[in-house]
């Protein structure tokens, strides 16, 4: 307002001089227009619009499934470009298992249901080596199995709250496709995770490829004979393959977001005979940055 106070004085004192009032006026409007042309410099819609990333999802296989869904948010930027990040997730699901609880040499099958929840609050940083983009997170976790009937043999059972870290590799291999690998370690019933896929792109927006998982905690510890604690109790020695899962994928991606759908095999379980039984799975997941 400084400004227009200068100008009308002037204004006023110019009127005879209709033209020298005119030019002072126009001024007097540029002065004011040029600070807002100048803070109208700054980047495209284009470049700042992506600092949101949302997605959901399920997954499904014989006698369990899981709903998911979860968002980032670059606070100081790009969601592609290096930064901080934050980010919040969650999910619901319900699983079948049988286990022989009884003490004696006559083996007493008992089936259970659960109910299986958690929410993820991480904090992490997104950066860039060329083709390689890495990001890492750590936070708190909390995670829950409500197992009916109580199966006190289970050690991944009930509430537990731990300290969660997750790192996420993606390597660009230019026209050709694309390379990455997740992977998460929890503290809440020693959970782990890993996913890695290697896709090719064979159509504008389409890439397909191969992917394999590996899902850990206490029991599967137990299970394979990682842990000889006195509160470990196990039916049968299982196997590795039995935590682990095999199949394709098909990625449809676009500027601002993708939908990829896989399926495949599950280890299983291992019965006394040694053979394996493959359970199939699949998984839906929808994502978009804004």
């Amino acid at each position: 307002m400084r400004v227009m106070r200068e100008c009308l004085p002037n204004a006023v004192r110019a009127q005879p001089k209709a033209v020298q009032a005119t030019v002072l006026a126009a001024l007097c409007i540029l002065s004011f227009a040029a600070p807002a042309l100048a803070g109208d410099e700054r980047p495209s819609w284009r470049d700042i619009w992506k600092w949101r990333e949302t997605w959901s999802g399920v997954d499904i296989a014989r006698d369990n499934w899981l709903l998911y869904s979860g968002v980032t948010v670059a606070p100081f930027g790009h969601i592609h470009e290096p930064g901080w990040r934050m980010r919040l997730a969650g999910g619901y699901g319900q699983y079948k298992y049988e286990g022989n609880r009884g003490t004696g040499p006559t083996p007493q099958i008992q089936s259970f249901a659960a109910a299986t929840y958690y929410g993820d609050a991480l904090i992490g940083y997104l950066e860039r080596w060329g083709p390689l983009t890495a990001k890492a997170f750590a936070g708190i976790s909390y995670l829950t199995h409500e197992i009916a009937p109580l199966d006190p043999d289970n050690l991944v059972s009930g509430d537990d709250i731990g300290f969660k870290g997750a790192l996420e590799l993606w390597l660009n291999i230019g026209d050709v496709g694309f390379a990455s690998f997740d992977a998460s370690w929890n503290t809440a019933h020693d959970t782990r995770n890993v996913r890695s896929r290697l896709g090719a792109r064979f159509a504008e927006n389409w890439s397909g490829g191969i992917e394999g998982w590996l899902n850990l905690d206490n029991q599967s510890d137990c299970d394979l004979g990682w842990d000889d604690s006195a509160a470990c109790y196990r039916d049968d020695k299982t196997e590795l393959l039995d935590y682990t899962r095999a199949g394709l994928f098909l990625r449809y991606d676009w500027d601002g977001g993708e939908l990829s759908l896989s399926g495949g095999v599950s280890g299983g379980s291992f019965a006394s005979s040694g053979e394996a039984s493959p359970e199939p799975y699949a998984t839906l997941n929808w994502l978009t940055q804004f």
